[in-house]
Formats: structure tokens, C-alpha cells, sequence
């Protein structure tokens, strides 16, 4: 495997001087939240109105570096209790507590958004659970428009002590595979995020893909063999590649969001 892994630096050397890298020391706060089918017009008005608007004053000021509202279109394997997701990107965790600090408001809305809008976001909207991620790898195509509209978030568990291998796979072996993708228009970027809080064994998973794209149908266009040996060479063992993946890390669930509202 490590002859694998070592041919396909090359590779990796090539597709990098044709797209667009990002920084790798950002950090995401994600809120997932509970909107009542009932509510949804009611909770979207407000959010483009009283929201966004609370975000953007934290953005104009470099204070943040985007948020991003996404509609939970798919949960995946598993039925989701949240159909809304608020991301907020910063270069630093310490504006992620910060500016979320008011203790009469909702855990997604940011302190700077007055007591009347926060109580009417709250009447509409039930934060679920927050997280934060650090971003630890990342490629995007030059020639797309981010964000996208269309978003996947794969939540893996990778067991204690092999996260070192299962970042290597990641840059190794998926990074080359994504920017090929890129290459031929079907996907938009990539990123490979950590969790930083909440943790522990049991919470269920500790590193995520999000991988973003223009088209639905693009999604389909994914890591099949085709793909595999034109990236990585005619004569890669697949199953061997495929095994040492799962021997990594567990897939815990994917889910398809769509971007409803963006700042950046």
C-alpha cells in the first residue's frame, strides 16, 4: 500500500498547480436546527431579514469569514431531527465563543442580533446540537462558484491512533480523485474536517468530508473504478485501495444539503 500511496504524489503534484487551495486553518461552527414544517416561509423571512443581517455586520468587520444556511435535503442512512444547518467560518475558534455568548439567545444566532429578532428566531426554531470543526484539508476548482448549491456531509469514525493514516488516505489517495472530478466539471470543492467539540467515543463520529457540486446528478460521479485507474494508474488494486479504506475508517451516514442563504 505504501507503493500505492507513494505513486500517486505525482499525481497530487500535478493537479495542484491547475486549482485554487484554501488556507487549512479555519475552524466551522455548526448549528443544526429544527424548523416546523409549519413554520418554514415564517423562519425563512426572518432569517434573510434579521439573520443575515446579524452576521453581516460580524463580516464586515473580519470578524467572521462567511455563514452559510443550508435546507437538510437528504439525512441519508438515517432519519435526521434537524432539517436546517447554520455554518459560521472563522480563522479563529476564540471569535466562535465570542460572539455567541448571550445567554438569552439561541446558541446559532449571534450576540449582535437585538432581543426582538432573536425572539422571534426562537419562537420559529429549536437549535438541536452545535459543533465545531477545524479544517484540515481542502482543494476547489478554479473555474466553479462557491459555495454551491448543492452540498454532501460525510460523517466518518476513525478509531483512536489512526487518524494520522486516515488523513494520508485523504490526501493520498481521495484528494487526487476529487480534483480529477473537478477536472471534468463535476465537482465544485473539497474539504476534510476534524471535530474539535464535542468528543468522545461514544458521541458516534470524529472527522467529516464535505464535498460540494453544481448538479445533483454530479453526485453520482464519484470514486468508481473508472475514475481510480485513470488517476492513479491502470495497474492500482482497487480492492486493495478499497479494503484499506475500510480498515480506516466506518462511514457513519451522508447527508445532502442545499444552500438556502450565504455571507462570505
Amino acid at each position: 500500500m505504501k507503493k500505492l500511496l507513494l505513486s500517486f504524489a505525482l499525481c497530487l503534484v500535478f493537479f495542484a498547480s491547475s486549482f485554487g487551495q484554501t488556507q487549512d486553518d479555519l475552524y466551522k461552527k455548526i448549528d443544526y436546527l429544527q424548523v416546523n414544517q409549519s413554520q418554514l416561509d415564517r423562519f425563512l423571512k426572518v432569517a434573510d431579514r434579521d439573520l443575515a443581517s446579524g452576521f453581516k455586520s460580524l463580516l464586515e468587520n473580519d470578524e467572521i469569514q462567511g455563514w452559510y444556511l443550508y435546507k437538510v435535503q437528504y439525512p441519508g442512512g438515517e432519519k435526521s431531527n434537524y432539517n436546517f444547518v447554520s455554518i459560521t467560518t472563522t480563522s479563529s475558534i476564540n471569535d466562535l465563543g465570542d460572539h455567541f455568548s448571550d445567554s438569552d439567545a439561541p446558541g446559532f444566532v449571534p450576540s449582535s442580533i437585538d432581543k426582538g429578532s432573536t425572539q422571534q428566531l426562537s419562537k420559529v426554531t429549536t437549535l438541536v446540537k452545535s459543533e465545531i470543526w477545524r479544517v484540515e484539508n481542502s482543494a476547489y476548482s478554479d473555474t466553479g462558484s462557491m459555495p454551491s448549491r448543492y452540498m454532501t456531509m460525510d460523517y466518518m469514525n476513525v478509531a483512536s491512533g489512526k487518524s494520522p493514516d486516515y488523513l494520508m488516505l485523504e490526501d493520498e489517495v481521495a484528494k487526487p480523485i476529487h480534483l480529477e472530478r473537478m477536472n471534468r466539471n463535476r465537482m465544485v470543492g473539497w474539504k476534510v474536517y476534524a471535530l474539535v467539540l464535542p468528543g468522545g467515543v461514544n458521541y458516534g463520529y470524529n472527522f467529516a468530508t464535505g464535498n460540494h457540486f453544481n448538479k445533483l446528478e454530479h453526485i453520482e460521479f464519484g470514486f468508481n473504478e473508472e475514475i481510480i485507474r485513470q488517476t492513479m494508474g491502470e495497474n492500482s488494486n482497487v480492492p486493495e485501495l478499497f479494503q484499506t479504506i475500510y480498515e480506516t475508517r466506518d462511514l457513519i451516514k451522508v447527508e445532502l444539503w442545499e444552500l438556502v442563504d450565504h455571507l462570505q
